[in-house]
């Protein structure tokens, strides 16, 4: 299964976590049946492999650990929005690919971006992509720019 696929389901666990929701392995299996039957995103027609699963686990787990941390992150690098202003569903993608970014350095960042925008392109409104890659460009040059 596709890295771009499990992305797309750690987003909506990260949002249904973030909404109150438990989440686990009946989320999970939601989320593949729904991706399967988008058309937008095709997905193959078995469930994730074992390493997917353990990606995403480990993703939600972490961006859910790192919550405060994530929030601060984002809300130094987005110009007079604070975090609680946020589309819930741009919230999401952005603790995700911030997560990503400091947290997965064999995926080149410009990647990470790059999967942020297409998820914002398909799941939330017509500039969410532009205010995602602003906010990751910037988290990005300052990671670059740590010793």
């Amino acid at each position: 299964m596709a890295r771009a696929t499990a992305r797309v389901a750690a987003m909506q666990l990260i949002y249904e976590s973030c909404a109150g929701g438990e989440g686990g392995e009946d989320s999970l299996r939601m989320v593949y049946n729904e991706l399967r039957d988008e058309k937008m995103r095709p997905v193959a027609q078995e469930d994730p492999t074992l390493a997917d699963r353990a990606w995403i686990d480990r993703v939600v787990a972490g961006v859910m650990a790192d919550l405060d941390s994530l929030d601060a992150r984002i809300n130094a690098a987005s110009k007079n929005w604070a975090v609680d202003r946020m589309a819930r569903v741009d919230l999401a993608i952005l603790r995700l690919a911030v997560w990503e970014l400091l947290n997965e350095k064999e995926t080149p960042g410009p990647v990470v971006i790059s999967e942020a925008i297409e998820l914002a392109n398909c799941y939330s409104g017509e500039s969410s992509g532009r205010f995602i890659n602003g906010i990751l460009g910037t988290i990005l040059r300052e990671e670059e720019k740590a010793p």
